[in-house]
């Protein structure tokens, strides 16, 4: 069970580290220099040091890795009873794992942006 944390400092990374630290969560800090490696990468998960140059991007995302549902479903309600929001949240998945952490942004900022809006981002 791990949480990385991308573009999260101060306060809210603190709380967010002390909650992973109270479920024994595992948590890394992202650094901005290794958005352009793909998440497996960055997770120790594959060997595939490609790289995607211009992959910075300044808002905050978190992803969660092999928490189970009751520990992300915990997790997730302690986050909004402290009151520390991150609008940007995704569990890995078989796709995602492939993105690089520019691509995972993107594509949830997209999926949150249509669900602001009350729309589906993709189809059934």
């Amino acid at each position: 069970m791990k949480v990385l944390l991308f573009n999260i400092e101060n306060k809210k990374s603190i709380e967010i580290k002390n909650l992973c630290r109270k479920l024994n969560i595992e948590y890394t800090d992202v650094d901005k220099s290794d958005f352009g490696y793909k998440i497996e990468y960055i997770l120790n998960l594959s060997d595939d040091k490609s790289f995607i140059e211009n992959s910075d991007f300044d808002g905050e995302m978190l992803l969660m890795v092999d928490l189970s549902e009751g520990i992300l479903d915990l997790f997730l309600s302690l986050l909004r009873k402290k009151k520390c929001t991150v609008a940007l949240k995704a569990v890995l998945t078989e796709t995602n794992r492939k993105f690089t952490s520019y691509e995972l942004y993107s594509e949830i900022s997209k999926e949150h942006e249509y669900m602001q809006k009350g729309e589906r981002f993709h189809q059934a």
